[in-house]
């Protein structure tokens, strides 16, 4: 396993990698920028093999890194010619407009993915699906779920794992919340700690109603803030479909009630829900360093 500090500039590349995958499926002509992406990810990853492999390069070229890193391994990088073309795209895009078709996007996006997948382990001894972009999290308590999850996820623990990305998204909202508490962004105080039972009130007509008062004020105000922060909502319709809801006792511990799950989360939805989790956090760290600068 690589040094920590390697790892992290992995999980921006994989990060960088996701963005700019989710940037290459949009219709045209917003799924343009993403062979911009698409190529800083390639860059950042072959600097960092050659910091790794401990190769110079000093003002020297995109492509020739092959050349450099190759000599270093003893052995050939994989999709020399069409991140070729990726290198050429980008500039004539940048540089003179000439717009890629949606054909090629999908071409470079293939050939970014298989040229990470098996170059990872090659250089770093790490696949590249595996690694987690969780320390990229500032808040501790998200950050620890999240890790959890993924050693649930790899003990195919699917169900727990999906519980651990639900309270994790929770937390991490809270915590931003919490830090918040005035300006454009404070959406009034939190409905999860005002539930029948918080209140002793059970088993009763006025109960149901206290509870599907709460439910629905609670996830109303969770698409007003995931709206204003500028989340992507149809991800979070479809990370709310796969996890459950999470409640908090007042000035304590986050519960998920007892459900009824009509199938367990596969590891795949689990993944897609993690990373959801995780670009989110860097949403919103994002939103605290510009309102920091803002403030100066």
């Amino acid at each position: 396993m690589p040094p920590e500090a390697v790892m992290r500039r992995l999980a921006l590349i994989r990060y960088l990698y996701e963005t700019g995958v989710q940037q290459s499926r949009q219709p045209e002509p917003l799924g343009l920028t993403s062979i911009l992406m698409l190529h800083d990810t390639i860059e950042l990853f072959l600097q960092l093999a050659s910091e790794q492999l401990n190769v110079e390069k000093q003002n020297q070229g995109f492509m020739e890194y092959w050349e450099l890193l190759e000599s270093k391994l003893g052995r050939e990088l994989t999709e020399r010619e069409s991140l070729k073309r990726l290198n050429k795209a980008r500039v004539d895009f940048k540089h003179y407009g000439i717009l890629p078709s949606k054909l090629e996007i999908e071409g470079f996006r293939a050939s970014t993915t298989n040229f990470l997948e098996v170059n990872s382990p090659m250089i770093f001894g790490v696949e590249f699906n595996s690694i987690s972009m969780t320390s990229l999290v500032q808040c501790a308590e998200a950050r620890g779920n999240l890790e959890t999850a993924l050693k649930l996820i790899e003990q195919e623990k699917c169900e727990e794992a999906i519980d651990k990305i639900a309270v994790a998204f929770a937390q991490l909202i809270y915590d931003y919340e919490k830090r918040q508490t005035t300006g454009s962004f404070f959406f009034g105080e939190s409905f999860l700690c005002l539930g029948s039972s918080s209140i002793a009130i059970r088993g009763s007509t006025l109960a149901d109603f206290v509870d599907t008062v709460e439910d629905s004020l609670e996830a109303l105000q969770r698409a007003v803030k995931v709206l204003s922060l500028g989340l992507d909502y149809r991800r979070y319709d479809k990370f709310t479909q796969l996890t459950p809801s999470v409640k908090k006792i007042p000035g304590g511990d986050y519960y998920i009630p007892s459900i009824k799950r009509e199938r367990a989360p596969t590891a795949y939805e689990c993944r897609f829900c993690l990373d959801f989790v995780v670009e989110s956090a860097i949403r919103l760290q994002e939103f605290d360093f510009e309102m920091t600068h803002a403030s100066r």
